[in-house]
């Protein structure tokens, strides 16, 4: 088993709106899930229109999720996956229509890999939530939770001419 991590405002693994991703097509039953918890904040930052992570719902939940390794296929993606959003879908779609896997992993583009889970896979319930905690974080992440919320000077773009 190996924990992956979703930033997410349910406590299950069921997708409720279902918009077309980079690598599935829109309907599809597919909970993207993230190899650090970072990367779920980060991942969910990128899908909402807020310019700080203080700006998020107060409701959201990070979920360590615990899945299958032997249930994870390795996606082969086009060359150009980046920007090829037909190729990509396609390659996602053909991956649920098989029904083969679990889960898909798939290069993000913030560097790394996410895992697509199949949420109408018949072997869902192989997939356990391990901990649930209301965001922004455990005390015991506070650390990372101030360095994010306080010293997010990072998160501002620089003006034209400014170093």
């Amino acid at each position: 088993m190996i924990a992956l991590w979703r930033l997410s405002n349910s406590q299950d693994l069921q997708p409720r709106s279902r918009p077309a991703g980079r690598w599935h097509g829109a309907g599809a039953p597919v909970v993207v899930l993230d190899s650090h918890p970072a990367a779920a904040v980060f991942a969910r930052l990128a899908q909402s229109e807020v310019a700080h992570p203080s700006a998020l719902p107060r409701h959201y939940f990070l979920l360590e999720v615990m899945v299958p390794d032997h249930a994870i296929s390795e996606a082969s993606p086009p060359v150009h996956w980046q920007t090829d959003t037909p190729a990509t879908r396609a390659l996602g779609n053909a991956w649920l229509a098989s029904g083969d896997t679990l889960l898909l992993r798939v290069p993000s583009p913030a560097g790394g890999f996410q895992y697509l889970l199949n949420a109408a896979h018949p072997h869902l319930a192989q997939c356990q939530i391990v901990s649930s905690v209301a965001y922004p974080y455990a005390p015991h992440l506070s650390g990372i939770a101030d360095a994010v919320l306080d010293g997010a000077g990072w998160l501002v773009p620089a003006r034209s001419g400014e170093a």
